[in-house]
């Protein structure tokens, strides 16, 4: 027994899925066919799902840079003290 499926996509994204399956030969249904049944196979999505780092320029004024060099410098300190007295780490 078969159900259909309708699935609300961006046109822009269907009509390129679209290309892209047709060069490898397939359909859209059968692309989704494919997708699900690995995802019942592997009980995961089949690739891998990673959210983009969002990377966020702040302005500041040179006192408020000249403090936060001086927290950073603290910070890399305390991380050179901690790794030499642990010493070298060994496989």
């Amino acid at each position: 027994m078969t159900k259909t499926l309708q699935v609300r996509v961006d046109e822009d994204l269907r009509t390129e899925a679209d290309v892209v399956l047709r060069e490898m030969g397939l359909d859209v249904p059968s692309g989704v066919r494919i997708f699900l049944t690995k995802v019942v196979q592997t009980r995961s999505i089949p690739f891998d799902l990673t959210a983009a780092l969002r990377v966020a320029e702040v302005k500041v004024d040179a006192r408020t840079q000249a403090k936060m060099d001086d927290i950073d410098t603290l910070w890399s300190s305390k991380k050179s003290r901690k790794a030499s007295v642990r010493g070298p780490v060994h496989s």
